[in-house]
């Protein structure tokens, strides 16, 4: 289902670069590859699936993908893209080293290799919201109901906010400014993700306590991001789940294999 209408986005056509992030250990989806973005699916490599999407969109402009061994990506894959970096430090380190590639005063999308089922009308739709939105950084956030109705049988982890289950997408869109001054502060929140304790420590322990109860809403995460940012930030909803299906896991590559297969 397209939701953007087709002449707004027309308004918005090459508004945005993109770095796509193909590192990440592979191991626990395919224990043969190394980068989780070389890990095939339906005969390509799962960061070829994310690059064919993003050159389908309107919005986008130049392609970089940030990849630890260079040799170890097709010549088909490096013909679709505008730069290909080597870089195997930190999710942070690896972002600015795709963004300093590409520089030239337009917003900077961030993307992992690992959302093989993204669309560009899920592209086009998360980018000219946020341009409209007039802010220098946003996240996307999908309900519950929407990942699950698309992506049946995803396990997924959810928090409960004002506005019911939510889990966030793999999607950072801002200027490349921003992204030279949140640097560090990202890093934190990347490696402390997965750990509400460490995690608190970062944001505070009132944003924290409101996270656990429940009654945090996305006004909260938006100040919050804003704060880190010392910019205006927002938190963009999102009807295509396809952004946060990332596949961590054997039972995430299988389901989007049945998604993938039933598109074509």
């Amino acid at each position: 289902v397209q939701y953007m209408n087709n002449d707004i986005v027309k308004n918005y056509t090459k508004s945005v670069n993109v770095v796509v992030l193909g590192g990440g250990d592979g191991e626990p989806v395919d224990g043969m590859n190394g980068p989780k973005g070389l890990v095939e699916l339906l005969g390509r490599p799962m960061i070829e699936w994310v690059v064919d999407a993003l050159r389908e969109a309107q919005t986008v402009n130049n392609i970089a993908i940030v990849i630890p061994d260079a040799s170890a990506i097709s010549e088909r894959l490096k013909e679709k893209v505008d730069y290909v970096v080597e870089s195997d430090g930190g999710f942070s380190d690896n972002c600015i080293a795709g963004i300093n590639a590409i520089r030239d005063g337009l917003h900077v999308l961030g993307v992992s290799a690992d959302v093989p089922a993204i669309t560009a009308e899920a592209v086009d739709d998360f980018v000219v919201q946020t341009l409209q939105a007039g802010v220098d950084f946003s996240y996307p956030v999908i309900h519950k109901e929407d990942m699950e109705a698309q992506f049946p049988g995803s396990v997924r982890t959810y928090i409960k906010i004002k506005d019911g289950n939510v889990t966030g997408g793999n999607f950072l869109l801002g200027s490349a400014e921003i992204s030279d001054q949140v640097k560090d502060i990202f890093q934190k929140l990347f490696e402390t993700r997965k750990s509400p304790l460490k995690m608190a420590r970062v944001v505070g322990i009132k944003f924290a306590a409101k996270f656990a109860s429940g009654t945090l809403d996305v006004h909260d995460v938006e100040e919050k991001l804003s704060e880190f940012c010392e910019a205006p930030c927002a938190a963009i909803f999102t009807k295509y789940a396809s952004l946060g299906a990332d596949v961590d896991k054997p039972i995430d590559l299988e389901i989007t294999r049945r998604v993938l297969e039933q598109r074509k």
